[in-house]
């Protein structure tokens, strides 16, 4: 064999080779639904990698709860204290006094903050644009949003049931370090989100008022 065939082969074997790896590290999608015993009903994984080769894949979990099941089963509400998202400010005021402390964030929302049992909650108006949104961003009147905060470890405030499907999450797609949780009611309406990264909890949202 002649050193230009060499050559030529070598080239051919290391062109293969970065394609087979391009193809392998490009966009990457994987999706997953699993049945879980009662609270927790049917749950859909998604999880969702740019390039693989420099990021680190993200995971959106669906849960629909079952008929006669209740998110106390699932999470301390303690964490949210005595607050509902459909407060006004004054009715906030009215019960729980002054807050700890105010702000307002880039969008135009103002939001106050509390401590709770497990953490604080922050209740005010979300004005976030959509992301879909081009550069003419037109701020929106906003809804109202009761989010909550701790530093405690997920299974101080989780309950098995839901540790259940986040073991099931990582065990899918370990790699990933950014998780989001969306629980649904037996209708289809969502009631708390939930974004965790680096295992820990970032922050939950309560979307309907719910009973303690």
């Amino acid at each position: 064999m002649t050193r230009r065939s060499k050559y030529a082969i070598s080239s051919l074997a290391a062109v293969t080779l970065f394609m087979l790896l391009y193809v392998h590290g490009c966009e990457h999608e994987e999706n997953a639904s699993i049945a879980f015993p009662p609270p927790v009903g049917n749950v859909e994984f998604h999880s969702f990698c740019g390039f693989e080769w420099v990021t680190s894949p993200s995971q959106e979990i669906y849960i629909r709860l079952q008929q006669q099941s209740d998110l106390k089963q699932l999470i301390d509400l303690r964490i949210f204290g005595n607050f509902q998202p459909d407060m006004s400010d004054k009715e906030v005021l009215a019960r729980f006094g002054e807050p700890s402390q105010t702000r307002t964030d880039n969008f135009g929302g103002t939001w106050s903050k509390y401590t709770t049992p497990l953490g604080y909650v922050e209740i005010g108006v979300d004005r976030r644009t959509s992301p879909t949104d081009d550069d003419d961003k037109i701020p929106v009147l906003g809804r109202r949003s009761l989010q909550a905060f701790t530093d405690k470890p997920p299974d101080a405030i989780i309950r098995p049931p839901l540790l259940d499907v986040m073991r099931q999450a990582a065990m899918m797609t370990p790699r990933a370090n950014e998780r989001e949780f969306s629980i649904f009611d037996s209708q289809h309406g969502l009631i708390l989100g939930m974004w965790m990264k680096d295992g820990r909890i970032e922050r939950m949202e309560l979307f309907k008022p719910i009973d303690r």
